[in-house]
């Protein structure tokens, strides 16, 4: 352990793994004061700045790779944020926009924090399922913050999850939109927020991208639009939400940026922590079918499914439909494909499709019960094997009404091996079809 002496007015900035221990005097950290004989940790990788606001002595404590400095003059903007945020945010609906490593999370942990100190009960929903700090990779999670103050939204427990199924929103992002007006609505209405908070992805190059946050934001009606800007990047998005309330905040210009490998890192260490240990469950497809892929325990009439495989030209370990779609299990097909026949399409599906698949187990309204992983999916027998948490309770196990097959595919070590990238075609194909 070392021990620091700051003196007021002073900055440090420190990056985690670190704990901090105020041995005497008072600092300023994400919206929050820590006194004499209060501490705080900062995770690994996360790069936070604190104000000092009266001569401190520190204990800290770093792990791997963490330090502790002081920022240069012009590097910090803990005083602009602050001078910036709005402070009447009481029944307010915030959106929290801006590309990867821009501080929109270090921003969303200030807005909670301050007005969980004022007594306000504070709905955060972190909308970013590649790096989901509230809940697992691939899903949209909220939480609710009363009295406390935090460090980092890992902190928060979610109350209610939307299972997306993929980490990139990049083509998807019309569900994410509903998963994400599911959730405000839950806060307001069940939840009675006093204000939310909707932390975003930082997906905003390109002009889909800007279609969706500006869509997100019409959708919402949020009384509040947080931007944060670095460089060029936010400009269509600010440009497009003329006429509401937008907040422009700059960027931090020493960012700490986590590179491909180290967010992989983060949502493989999220699959494991939701998923391990597991054991398996059996589900009839009767009672809680996959409801986004054309699969049913209904049998095709032979006839019919004679006259699909001719024309395929394909030999059928399983055959099954929803809709105007046709799935094919087969031997003689090495990857996914989907091929128009007379009527409407076929997915054609190679043995063992569907072996370590991310799925969601949701409930009766949507919402996601548990990730699971996908063992086998039985068409001839209308039984799906999932592998879920050992520690997923049966009077859980019971809610389940449905099965979200997910784009991820994971190894035994529950880490991403591989995608299964037709999902969306398929999915878009459905929707079509109604």
């Amino acid at each position: 352990m070392d021990q620091v002496k700051v003196r007021a007015g002073e900055y440090i900035r420190v990056e985690g793994p670190a704990m901090i221990e105020v041995a005497s005097g008072k600092v300023y950290l994400l919206g929050a004061v820590y006194e004499s004989g209060s501490r705080f940790t900062i995770l690994r990788a996360r790069r936070v700045v604190a104000k000092v606001l009266e001569d401190s002595v520190l204990n800290i404590v770093l792990g791997p790779q963490g330090f502790i400095d002081k920022p240069r003059p012009g590097e910090e903007v803990v005083d602009e944020w602050d001078s910036k945020l709005p402070k009447d945010i009481k029944g307010g609906l915030i959106v929290i926009l801006g590309g990867m490593d821009s501080g929109k999370t270090t921003v969303t942990t200030m807005l909670a924090n301050k007005a969980s100190l004022m007594n306000m009960k504070v709905g955060v929903i972190d909308a970013d399922p590649g790096q989901n700090d509230i809940g697992p990779p691939a899903s949209i999670s909220c939480s609710i913050l009363l009295g406390s103050r935090i460090t980092h939204l890992s902190q928060l427990s979610p109350i209610r999850q939307v299972f997306l199924g993929y980490t990139s929103l990049e083509g998807n992002w019309q569900r994410a939109v509903e998963a994400i007006r599911k959730l405000v609505d839950y806060l307001k209405n069940a939840e009675k927020a006093d204000v939310i908070l909707v932390n975003t992805d930082g997906w905003v190059d390109g002009e889909e991208a800007v279609k969706y946050k500006l869509t997100l934001v019409k959708a919402l009606e949020p009384t509040h639009v947080i931007v944060m800007r670095k460089g060029g990047e936010v400009d269509e998005i600010i440009k497009g939400s003329s006429g509401l309330n937008v907040i422009v905040l700059n960027a931090p210009p020493i960012l700490r940026v986590r590179n491909r490998s180290d967010r992989k890192v983060h949502r493989d260490m999220g699959y494991g922590r939701y998923l391990s240990p597991s054991r398996d469950v059996t589900f009839n497809m009767s009672e809680v079918p996959i409801v986004n892929m054309p699969i049913s325990p209904s049998p095709l009439d032979p006839r019919v499914a004679k006259l699909i495989l001719n024309y395929l030209r394909v030999r059928a370990q399983a055959v099954s439909y929803r809709g105007n779609v046709v799935t094919v299990v087969t031997q003689d097909a090495q990857e996914p494909s989907i091929r128009p026949i007379p009527g409407g399409y076929a997915l054609i599906l190679p043995q063992d499709w569907e072996r370590g698949l991310l799925v969601g187990l949701e409930d009766s309204e949507g919402f996601l019960v548990s990730l699971a992983a996908l063992k086998k999916v039985d068409l001839r027998n209308g039984r799906i094997v999932v592998s879920v948490p050992r520690s997923l309770a049966n009077r859980q196990i019971s809610e389940v009404r449905g099965i979200r097959v997910g784009s991820i595919r994971l190894g035994e070590d529950y880490s991403e091996v591989g995608k299964f990238s037709i999902l969306t075609r398929v999915e878009r194909i459905l929707h079509a079809s109604g």
